[in-house]
């Protein structure tokens, strides 16, 4: 049956209101602003609800009922009207849409936010806007495409009497941003949740949009293990099964070794900078020190996005209906884990290896990581002496040599492989 595909296509903007641009640059700015406080304040008050929820059960046995606490049967709906009068020159279907964005991440993230293992998520300054299907108007003239966005509430309108939205000529440059552009404005595709982003002085459009796609012959009983690693950031094979996929993890290591060394040089400059810095606050000082973080936080997700694509074009194109992980959530907790694995965002990319797997069609399956990289994927003996070394791996009792990460991502290929250990660890106490 064919299955419903999400992708997004960035387009740069041009303004085209009445308005004067830089006043309207400015309320375009505010709008950022708010974006970004009702997207905390609705992770907030979730878990605020949560926790409190949380300590009625451990002290009194009763949870408590969210209609008889704040008169609403979904907190979502309390969130908004708790919201709507704090920010009312937003357009309510655009703040709708930014509760459920912050209310989707808490939510996916809950059960480990709850345990303690993950931090609670917080939106830093500069938010894409947040635009909802129905607030985006299409047009096309002569090749010419126009975008028509209600971006502001019916009340802020009245006052500053405008009669129309928001409009933006559309630069669609090359041919997959036109034809995209052309079946968004056929019904072809359908139009999504979009985001109004303000990058390098200018605006952009990042449209997501929907389309059918038959699923690929994939086996749901063939088992991709993914082992994410050191030496190799990626390592994918398959038990029984010709062929793997991998990729070197210098790439990744090396960069990230650059920037850190150079923000740790900026922050020491960052006491002797020159009389243009000073006095301005500290986020000034450090302002060369925050551009360099964030060109390393976009170069991690830049690599995860084609890390994570290569890994689910390798699985579609050798017919792999299921690929298997380890589960990296407690990744933090586990002393044991190497300081790279734990500095760089592994478990980012699982999250866009899933999302990407699910596109296709692939399910993915976690598994308890305990033991894998010290099991012989061959006889199965487990022993500590079995990886001397970062990257090799020989068995003890059978003599078995291999790439550790490749020897890992066999294990992590068999299915049910966590049990399997758990017996094997079981057996091996017995005996």
């Amino acid at each position: 049956m064919p299955k419903q595909i999400s992708k997004v296509m960035k387009y740069e903007l041009k303004y085209l209101g009445e308005e004067d641009f830089y006043e309207m640059q400015k309320m375009l700015w505010s709008l950022q602003e708010d974006t970004r406080e009702i997207l905390n304040k609705t992770i907030q008050i979730f878990f605020h609800w949560d926790y409190t929820n949380k300590e009625s059960l451990e002290t009194t046995g009763k949870a408590l009922n969210l209609v008889e606490e704040t008169g609403y049967k979904d907190i979502s709906g309390y969130v908004y009207d708790k919201l709507k009068s704090r920010y009312p020159d937003m357009s309510r279907g655009n703040l709708s849409a930014t509760i459920r964005a912050a209310s989707k991440k808490y939510r996916s993230s809950k059960v480990d936010i709850l345990k303690g293992t993950m931090s609670i998520p917080s939106y830093k300054k500069d938010q894409p806007i947040i635009l909802r299907p129905d607030g985006i108007r299409l047009h096309e003239r002569e090749m010419i495409y126009t975008v028509e966005l209600s971006l502001f509430s019916g009340d802020f309108k009245k006052k500053k009497a405008w009669k129309s939205n928001v409009l933006f000529q559309i630069k669609a440059c090359d041919k997959a941003q036109k034809a995209i552009m052309q079946r968004l404005l056929s019904r072809e595709y359908k139009l999504g949740e979009s985001k109004l982003v303000y990058k390098k002085k200018k605006w952009f459009i990042y449209i997501t949009y929907s389309f059918k796609k038959t699923d690929a012959k994939l086996d749901k009983n063939k088992i991709l293990g993914v082992d994410l690693g050191v030496t190799y950031a990626i390592y994918a094979c398959s038990i029984g099964e010709y062929g793997s996929f991998s990729i070197k993890g210098e790439e990744a290591l090396e960069y990230a070794k650059r920037l850190e060394a150079r923000t740790i040089s900026k922050q020491k400059q960052a006491r002797y900078c020159g009389e243009g810095r000073i006095g301005h606050g500290i986020k000034t000082r450090l302002s060369t020190v925050y551009s360099t973080r964030n060109k390393l936080a976009n170069h991690r997700d830049t690599l995860n996005h084609r890390y994570s694509k290569a890994v689910v074009d390798y699985a579609v194109k050798n017919r792999y209906g299921t690929i298997q992980m380890e589960n990296l959530s407690c990744i933090k907790k586990n002393t044991g884990f190497p300081k790279r694995l734990q500095h760089w965002t592994y478990y980012d990319l699982q999250s866009k290896i899933e999302y990407k797997a699910a596109e296709q069609g692939i399910q993915v399956i976690k598994i308890n990581p305990k033991f894998t990289s010290l099991r012989c994927s061959q006889c199965g003996c487990i022993h500590k002496d079995n990886r001397k070394t970062q990257e090799s791996f020989q068995c003890v009792e059978c003599g078995y040599k291999d790439n550790a990460d490749h020897n890992a991502a066999l294990n992590i290929s068999i299915p049910q492989i966590d049990l399997i250990i758990k017996e094997e660890m079981t057996s091996a106490k017995e005996k």
